[in-house]
């Protein structure tokens, strides 16, 4: 038996869910990527590192572009609260600054933090 997207996300395929200004629906190809960002995400966490928008690109064969990631990064959020985890897109930085590229990256430093602890014990 092969399992679906939805069997390994808290959020809903079909549902509607803040990304910025808009509300965009969750579809089974982007819960697809956040399925297979998660993954490589919390091997991210549990070696206390960060990975940037195009390795994370990369780590999911291209599902989704380094330059189109918000909504993937809203998504896992999403999920991540859903499931009352730590915010795994605060591990997601540009190759240039070393951060994240929300307008307001004070989120980003504390929610890192509370990943690394959060999956420390997971590895």
């Amino acid at each position: 038996m092969t399992s679906s997207p939805e069997d390994d996300l808290a959020i809903v395929i079909g549902a509607r869910y803040p990304v910025g200004q808009r509300m965009h629906r969750l579809t089974s190809r982007m819960a697809r990527a956040v399925v297979l960002s998660r993954s490589v995400l919390i091997d991210v966490a549990q070696h206390r590192e960060v990975i940037t928008y195009g390795e994370l690109s990369q780590s999911i064969d291209g599902a989704v572009l380094a330059r189109h990631m918000g909504p993937l990064l809203h998504m896992i959020s999403h999920d991540c609260e859903a499931r009352g985890e730590p915010d795994l897109a605060s591990l997601v930085v540009s190759a240039s600054t070393g951060e994240v590229g929300t307008p307001d990256g004070s989120w980003a430093v504390p929610q890192r933090r509370a990943c690394w602890e959060y999956w420390q014990d997971e590895a």
